[in-house]
């Protein structure tokens, strides 16, 4: 297997799964033919040609404990890194206690809390 990959999920099919237009980490499997998702949700195997590669990893990973820069008291987890097409850059959900928030985070609105 290549070395961990950053790609957007086009396939429609696993939308009911989360996955359609999530930031993904993956890996090709050559012997496969396929790739091997491995965030944020793993046991997947996707063709390659439905996943968009990225040219560079998002700044903040799933699981980042980070804080909303208008915000800094408060601290929450990474759990959806999405890719915004318009403005070419990536976009996070984060959950706070038991909430997950509805707001769009971009880079410039967290600061990194812990990895």
């Amino acid at each position: 297997m290549d070395t961990c990959m950053w790609g957007i999920c086009l396939d429609s099919d696993l939308q009911t799964d989360g996955l359609f237009q999530t930031v993904v980490q993956y890996q090709i499997d050559t012997v496969r033919k396929g790739a091997n998702i491995l965030f944020p949700k793993t046991k997947y195997t996707q063709n390659v040609e439905k996943i968009k590669k990225l040219s560079t990893p998002p700044p903040y990973l799933y699981g980042d404990m980070v804080s909303p820069n208008n915000h800094p008291d408060i601290v929450g987890s990474i759990v959806k890194i999405r890719w915004h097409f318009d403005k070419n850059c990536y976009f996070y959900t984060i959950k706070i206690g038991e909430k997950i928030k509805s707001k769009r985070y971009f880079d410039r609105d967290l600061i990194l809390r812990s990895r």
